[in-house]
């Protein structure tokens, strides 16, 4: 049995509460430990003192004390706001009978502190709305599966995987054989692509991975232009409950210049992600 942990992020998301059964289910289904961390995050922007302007003789004093202060009260509030989270989702995971529960507030960013405590996690479960900061910045710290909530929680029974052959989407398929994070569920893979003889050998490929494993899948090669439609569509046509996918290359720059793939799943995506890196 693993000794690894299920870690959920704890915040004021939309769908923190979803991450948090999420984090109960897994738990409960692979009879591992559950984290629930909460990160006070305390880098500070005035939005009482004025910054603009020469700063005069004797103000500057003035000025930084009214600014720690005004970080301290800040800080203040975030712990006590965090602490509240934390008590909330401890005692619904307690009521979900969760035997194994931790529960943690640490300081400074959530990346730093995931990636403090990625060797022993399992996977990392974050709520995920338009008012989500350093998204990207996380995932891209983190080399262990991330599933990026984005709905209310359904039961997973089936599962989309986007498959490119790229060394991402052989690292989820890896996980999914070696260690699978949902099992004993439906399984598609898709692959997009105008060349079908190029996409039928991927898509073999990945199948013969899965048949190693005694696992059965389904595949499907799409053509469309744009592959996020696609991925998106044949979702919702096959009622499949989350996509899972390689995330992010190593090209910060080609992201920045024609978009990221991920960037682009995370906004439109209206079911979990599973995202590996």
């Amino acid at each position: 049995m693993s000794s690894k942990k299920v870690l959920v992020c704890i915040d004021d998301s939309s769908y923190c509460k979803a991450a948090c059964e999420y984090g109960v289910y897994i738990s409960k289904l692979h009879n591992l430990p559950l984290v629930l961390l909460n990160v006070v995050d305390h880098l500070h922007i005035s939005k009482k003192v004025d910054l603009s302007g020469n700063i005069g003789f004797g103000s500057k004093e003035t000025l930084l004390e009214q600014l720690s202060l005004e970080e301290q009260e800040e800080s203040k509030k975030l712990i006590s706001k965090g602490r509240t989270l934390l008590k909330t989702f401890s005692e619904y995971a307690k009521e979900q009978e969760v035997e194994n529960l931790f529960s943690l507030q640490r300081h400074g960013s959530f990346e730093e502190n995931l990636e403090d405590l990625e060797k022993e996690t399992f996977i990392a479960i974050i709520g995920f709305d338009k008012n989500s900061k350093n998204l990207e910045d996380i995932i891209r710290a983190l080399a262990l599966p991330i599933l990026v909530v984005n709905s209310e929680f359904s039961p997973i029974k089936s599962i989309l995987m986007a498959y490119d052959g790229s060394d991402y989407a052989n690292k989820a398929i890896n996980e999914a054989t070696k260690e699978p994070i949902f099992p004993n569920i439906t399984r598609h893979i898709v692959n997009i692509s105008k060349d079908k003889q190029s996409s039928q050998k991927l898509l073999n490929e990945a199948k013969n991975l899965f048949a190693k494993a005694d696992f059965e899948v389904h595949t499907s090669s799409l053509e469309g232009d744009n592959k996020v439609e696609e991925i998106i569509n044949y979702q919702k046509n096959n009622s499949l409950d989350i996509v899972a996918m390689g995330a992010y290359s190593h090209n910060r720059l080609k992201s920045v210049l024609f978009g990221s793939f991920t960037s682009k799943m995370l906004e439109k995506a209206q079911k979990p992600l599973l995202l590996f890196r």
